[in-house]
């Protein structure tokens, strides 16, 4: 109740500031020219000339959406699987085996990569970024290695955030709502004749999923009901960030982009164990769990980056980029381990920090009025310090130390050609040669026709072969205990991995329609995986073997319907199958944890044959504007989940009003409300006690 009241004088008191509302401004223009695609061959090409489908979620989309984090706005690309492992721990999946790491996703943020070992995945709570900075994504709907290397087999989410010119003045916004959401941003900046910048400063955080309270004690322990035993009540997320972009043009023809970042975040992980065996006699004064592995505790997270970015204006159009970006995450937490009631280790105190650093440069010319061209190469360094104090059963004294240290170099070449042999046609060419950190190379190939078969409506004919380098976890797996991170050791326990491999084939058709304000989007593709990554139950370590295809087809649709009202629709149908029937029959368990009898083909399950999403947003008079968000997606089972994590079918209805205004002189300003799951549905994401009910929060921003 306290919260409804809160959110009702939040309202109140921004109602206030409306009078002498106006027209609202140029930034809240919903209409908008058919995008351009510029990460897909690393190349400014308009979508009917990109060698990939592409989906764009352009500023006016992200505010319609209302989402606070960057993997729900996922949630508008067609194929694309969104969750979260925990309250602040999401993940995101486009046609792939879902497990929380999604390592096959290659993620970047004005141009460099973020995934870090040594998981290869992505901390999505730990990136300095709120959703406010974020200019537009592009998601590379299909393997792009050709473009952005190894760990882009699935696809590509690149990230633009907005420029430094784009923040002159000042900016503040609150958000208070349900769940704990609490959320504080300013940013401030100015724009010069040679010099622009702008700066964030931004707080965070929410208390993650509702607590689900206890198993009943007439409840009988069953597989079905395992999970209620672990309550979320840990689950909360605090962040505090900074971030700063300035831009220097000292002359015509170069241009200096600098930016640097810093987060603190602390996230709330493990669970109470409500199990109701008997109790331990050496449990610990106040400890409530008995066969817990991962009681609750915070991890502390502190991540940066720098990047400085040289883009060379040359003759006839051409360009040389230079680009290097230092970043790196360190993680820190402690915890108390117990296996069946007994005090297994006491107080584990674990910390990894994980860095890279990456040069690249990059050529584009016009070869001729028909022929573009771009190329370049890449040398990059990842490294990882693990160290951890686990006294194992600490009540007979004995302990363990253990600590990892890793570095390791990988360099890359890369070109792409864009020929125009008639005006109908245009043939996409390009392919990636990389030398990865385990000594392999691999070259990358992709190519496409794009046929323009009429005035705006093109076929598109592409195939590609893509890699996937086995994350650190993979190659150097270490026993440890459980509940300790999973932390690789100097020595290869995974001897002689090799990368999986990628052949990706598609027909696309894009139309467009511009009297009518339309675009249909419609890709038919076929996705084999081999050589797939999996932990051998035989050997205890993992092997390549797994086997995959996803087939099916994807649809977007947009409509603006004139400069007040848009419309984009998005649907997805996929079929899997695997080699995981003849694994099982070999004895292995490729594909999950669960017993291969009860659930048979894991990669059929784990992704959902049906998903959708749409997005409608309305301008109306006097400020007003709303707009909603639907999600739909079919039943799961998560490949590394038990069956007690059977996810049933998704449906979430979002809904957003905002209203703006003018104050006196320069001051501008809007309140918005946003309510998540409307119909308050209660689905399941991941984890079964991940359980996504109602939300509704307020957010207030002003500009001067």
């Amino acid at each position: 109740m306290n919260q409804i009241i809160k959110l009702s004088m939040l309202l109140c008191g921004s109602a206030v500031l409306t009078a002498g509302a106006a027209e609202p401004s140029g930034e809240l223009d919903y209409f908008q020219e058919f995008p351009v695609a510029l990460s897909a061959s690393r190349l400014a090409q308009p979508l009917s000339e990109a060698p990939n489908a592409m989906t764009v979620i352009d500023r006016d989309m992200i505010v319609a959406s209302g989402s606070r984090t960057v993997t729900d706005l996922l949630k508008l690309v067609p194929g694309m699987y969104v969750s979260y492992y925990k309250g602040s721990q999401g993940f995101a999946a486009y046609h792939g085996v879902i497990d929380q790491y999604s390592r096959s996703m290659q993620v970047l943020i004005d141009g460099r990569s973020v995934y870090l070992p040594p998981l290869s995945s992505v901390e999505w709570a730990d990136i300095p970024l709120t959703v406010e900075d974020i200019e537009r994504i592009e998601v590379i709907r299909g393997p792009a290695a050709a473009s952005h290397g190894a760990n882009s087999t699935q696809g590509v989410i690149s990230i633009t955030t907005r420029d430094a010119a784009s923040a002159g003045g000042r900016h503040i916004s609150y958000t208070y709502g349900t769940h704990g959401i609490n959320d504080t941003s300013a940013r401030f900046g100015a724009s010069g004749e040679k010099y622009d910048y702008r700066v964030t400063l931004a707080y965070t955080a929410d208390n993650g999923y509702t607590d689900l309270g206890e198993l009943p004690p007439q409840v009988p322990l069953t597989l079905a009901n395992q999970n209620a035993l672990l309550r979320n009540n840990n689950d909360s997320n605090q962040a505090r960030l900074l971030n700063y972009r300035a831009n220097y043009r000292p002359n015509t023809v170069d241009s200096f982009d600098f930016q640097f970042g810093f987060s603190h975040d602390t996230q709330g992980v493990g669970f109470v164990d409500k199990n109701p065996y008997p109790v331990n006699p050496y449990r610990l004064p106040g400890d409530t769990a008995t066969t817990n592995g991962n009681m609750p505790h915070d991890v502390i997270a502190n991540s940066g980056f720098a990047q400085l970015d040289w883009v060379r204006a040359l003759a006839g159009g051409d360009e040389l980029r230079v680009r290097f970006y230092h970043l790196q995450l360190a993680q820190h937490e402690a915890l108390t381990v117990y296996l069946g009631g007994i005090l297994f280790t006491d107080h584990v105190l674990q910390s990894m920090k994980s860095g890279r650093d990456e040069i690249e440069v990059q050529h584009t010319l016009a070869l001729s009025e028909r022929n573009r061209l771009v190329y370049g190469a890449a040398l990059r360094r990842d490294s990882l310090d693990a160290r951890g104090h686990a006294p194992v059963f600490a009540w007979l004294s004995l302990p363990v130390d253990y600590v990892s240290q890793t570095s390791s170099d990988e360099w890359r070449f890369f070109a792409h050609d864009e020929w125009r042999p008639t005006n109908m046609l245009l043939v996409n060419t390009g392919a990636m040669f990389e030398h990865n950190r385990m000594g392999h190379e691999n070259l990358s190939p992709r190519a496409s026709l794009n046929l323009h078969v009429a005035p705006q409506q093109t076929l598109r004919l592409g195939t590609s072969v893509a890699y996937r380098t086995p994350a650190l976890v993979e190659t150097n797996f270490p026993p440890v205990s459980p509940g300790v991170l999973i932390v690789p050791n100097a020595s290869v326990m995974s001897p002689g991995l090799l990368p999986e491999r990628m052949l990706s084939r598609e027909l696309g058709y894009l139309g467009e329609f511009p009297q009518q304000g339309m675009l249909l989007d419609l890709r038919l593709f076929s996705d084999q995986l081999r050589d797939g990554i999996y932990k051998s139950h035989l050997s205890n370590t993992f092997v390549n073997g797994a086997a995959s295809e996803m087939r099916g087809v994807e649809l977007t649709f947009k409509y603006n319907m004139g400069r007040d009202s848009k419309l984009t629709l998005n649907a997805a149908h996929i079929l899997a199958r695997s080699n995981g029937p003849a694994l099982f029959a070999a004895g292995e368990n490729a594909f999950s944890t669960v017993d291969p009898a009860r659930y048979n083909d894991l990669v059929t399950g784990s992704i959902p044959m049906n998903s959708a999403s749409a997005l409608y947003s309305r301008r109306m008079g006097d400020g007003w504007s709303v707009s909603s968000a639907f999600y739909y997606q079919d039943a799961l089972q998560p490949m590394d989940r038990p069956l007690a994590d059977f996810q049933p079918a998704q449906r979430r209805f979002d809904v957003r009003a905002a209203k703006s205004f003018h104050g006196g002189g320069t001051w501008r300003g809007e309140v918005a409300l946003t309510i998540q799951n409307l119909f308050d549905t209660a689905y399941t994401e991941y984890v079964a006690n991940n359980v996504f009910d109602r939300r509704v929060f307020a957010t207030l921003a002003l500009k001067w």
